[in-house]
């Protein structure tokens, strides 16, 4: 049971949440961004310069008078670390506490629901913590990246087209790692890693091997329910159009994931190579991938009325195309006078670790004020 906090402490949670978003802030900052008197500021950030949890890091720039100091959660104090599990491999980073990767690791390991499995990828976490000089006391928390539903309520992977399974039970994760966990989508995870760009209102896009999405109101990861908010990739696009692994046909996921876009053998790199030096045949499926996302994105925009930001492994090169994107939504698009909602991702690679860590780190906040 999770202690009622002071409220001391809440306003210590809602300054690192600020840092954490805003990288630096000043004190005066502090105060109008937390709606707090300067008293109370001054009191709570010189308690957390003692304690060692902040630190001074620079000067603003003089507007007349005398230049405010700026403030950030000290480096390498505590670290995050995101694993993102796809059907072939796991990737890992190790972050600071403001989300920036410090440190990454990819290696074969195909995913096996087995207890020899979870025992490796532990043994794995470790060594890879041990390589970089990272002590286990200075693990905030550690964030799973899984291309499936989860159930947190239930504690189960639900369900993963990617892993073909039903119904796992999350405890050999939770046996075999030993620090704060948190298991999440992997859409979500790409979502969360981009709630610190400005925006409390979007709907992140995550075009990967399977295609999925993010809703943030208001600052928070909606997830639902039953936490299968964002499963966007199950819309409808086409009535009867192509078979799903769902077992619907005409799913958004069928048209637009990395297995819709790529012939056999063939990955993103060298097709936008293709693109790009302007082979007729790569032209050709791109211009119908963009087609087909440009119905699904005013889809999602008459919907949602909110920013759309794309991302996955295809959002990693969505950047150069967003203005022949915007060109075909306009025909779907009417009330629009400019397509000026959508945006490329702002973090491109290793993403859903990132989140993964960010989302754990997050979850874990109050461990922090307790160091």
């Amino acid at each position: 049971m999770r202690l009622a906090r002071t409220g001391k402490q809440q306003n210590q949670e809602r300054l690192i949440h600020l840092l954490r978003k805003e990288k630096e802030v000043t004190k005066q900052e502090i105060a109008r961004r937390l709606n707090l008197s300067m008293p109370t500021v001054l009191n709570m950030t010189d308690s957390l310069l003692k304690t060692g949890l902040l630190e001074e890091c620079g000067m603003n720039e003089s507007t007349g008078g005398r230049r405010a100091r700026t403030l950030a959660l000290k480096k390498n104090l505590m670290f995050g670390v995101g694993i993102r599990l796809t059907r072939k491999n796991v990737e890992m980073v190790i972050t600071d506490l403001i989300g920036k990767v410090l440190a990454t690791q990819t290696f074969p390991f195909v995913y096996d629901d087995t207890i020899e499995w979870y025992r490796t990828l532990g043994i794995a976490l470790l060594d890879f913590l041990d390589e970089h000089k990272i002590k286990g006391n200075k693990v905030l928390g550690v964030g799973i990246s899984i291309p499936g539903i989860i159930s947190e309520s239930e504690n189960q992977l639900v369900r993963s087209h990617v892993f073909d399974m039903e119904r796992v039970s999350l405890d050999r994760f939770y046996k075999n790692i030993l620090f704060p966990l948190v298991i999440a989508n992997d859409a979500n995870c790409g979502c969360f890693s981009e709630m610190d760009s400005g925006y409390n209102n979007f709907l992140y896009v995550a075009l990967n091997e399977s295609v999925g999405g993010g809703i943030v109101v208001r600052n928070e990861l909606i997830v639902g329910e039953t936490w299968q908010a964002g499963e966007i990739g199950h819309m409808i696009l086409y009535p009867e159009g192509r078979p799903c692994y769902c077992g619907k046909k005409g799913c958004a996921d069928a048209y637009l994931s990395t297995e819709a876009l790529l012939e056999e053998n063939e990955n993103l790199e060298s097709f936008f190579k293709e693109v790009q030096a302007g082979y007729e045949s790569a032209l050709e499926r791109w211009d119908r991938y963009l087609g087909d996302l440009a119905i699904f994105l005013t889809n999602l925009r008459m919907f949602t009325n909110t920013r759309l930001i794309i991302g996955g492994e295809i959002g990693d090169y969505m950047e150069p195309y967003l203005e022949e994107l915007g060109n075909k939504m306009m025909q779907y698009d009417l009330f629009a006078r400019d397509i000026d909602y959508i945006y490329s991702c702002t973090k491109h690679k290793h993403t859903l670790a990132q989140g993964a860590a960010m989302m754990a780190m997050e979850r874990n906040l109050g461990n922090l004020l307790n160091k």
